[in-house]
């Protein structure tokens, strides 16, 4: 299929690319905006790009989006000049500012708006409806969000490693270099600036999924993968019934749903058509 290169700028200045799927015929109402995940980009997952055909095969459109997490590392413009910028840069709450701009440019063209992220673009598509959510979202659609939750990894099996990582974040601070270059391997090995990981990881939780659940307003459907969830530590051990139990607590359990793809890896190898049967309905839902 054919798309469309778009772009758009956030309110501090920095530019992000996207593409759109547009489906033939009649002018479509409704938009799904696809956010990826840490270090990912619009263009490069295969996932995605088998669940944009197979919603466009139903004539809804879709923008698959940066947010400036994009990539690890690259150099970008802003409002403060050159910068550097990537997932070993960002700080989650940023995902605010990119989304709006996303969100922006769709409400001029579409009556309603569903984001569906995968990854941290399903923890920052939860995290953009609970503190900011633009009028024309009307849904949110989270493929294996992440627990980025510093009292859970002191509490899980590579706790010693965890903490490594954290001191050494801490120690680059101490010594005035916030955005020098930390080699973590918890949750998993990446280069990432130590101001960065303190604001994913550090004991403030503010990215921790699970309080945000009781504050949702809109309709919230979580996926994961029934391996992600047994085999991948604290990251996502146990989350599926976690998300159920603070949904019905909060008398949440008609607005958010939860499902599991049997098997399912957090890449959903060789189970994208399982993931693209469970996404469809909750679509055309709206």
């Amino acid at each position: 299929m054919l798309v469309e290169l778009v772009k758009v700028q956030t309110r501090d200045g920095v530019r992000l690319d996207g593409a759109l799927s547009a489906t033939a015929g009649p002018l479509a109402e409704t938009l799904v905006i696809l956010l990826h995940g840490v270090g990912g980009n619009f263009y490069g997952s295969r996932m995605m790009a088998e669940l944009v055909t197979a919603i466009t095969d139903t004539k809804i459109d879709c923008l698959r989006v940066n947010t400036r997490g994009h990539d690890y590392c690259y150099t970008g413009m802003s409002r403060m000049g050159i910068r550097r910028l990537g997932a070993g840069y960002e700080r989650i709450e940023q995902c605010i500012q990119d989304i709006d701009a996303w969100m922006e440019w769709a409400a001029s063209r579409y009556e309603k708006v569903i984001l569906l992220g995968h990854s941290l673009g399903a923890l920052k598509a939860v995290y953009y409806q609970r503190y900011q959510c633009h009028h024309a979202l009307k849904k949110v659609i989270a493929i294996s969000p992440p627990r980025l939750s510093y009292k859970a990894f002191m509490e899980g099996e590579r706790r010693a490693e965890f903490l490594q990582s954290i001191e050494n974040s801490r120690t680059a601070i101490r010594e005035g270099e916030p955005e020098r270059l930390v080699d973590v391997s918890v949750p998993f090995p990446l280069l990432i600036t130590a101001e960065s990981y303190l604001d994913k990881y550090g004991e403030q939780e503010k990215y921790n999924l699970e309080p945000m659940i009781a504050g949702l307003s809109l309709p919230t459907d979580f996926i994961f993968g029934g391996h992600e969830l047994k085999h991948s530590g604290v990251v996502f051990a146990g989350l599926d019934s976690s998300l159920r139990a603070i949904a019905v607590d909060a008398g949440l359990e008609e607005q958010i749903t939860v499902r599991v793809i049997e098997e399912a890896d957090h890449m959903y190898s060789q189970k994208v058509p399982h993931l693209a049967a469970a996404v469809l309905p909750l679509i055309h839902e709206y």
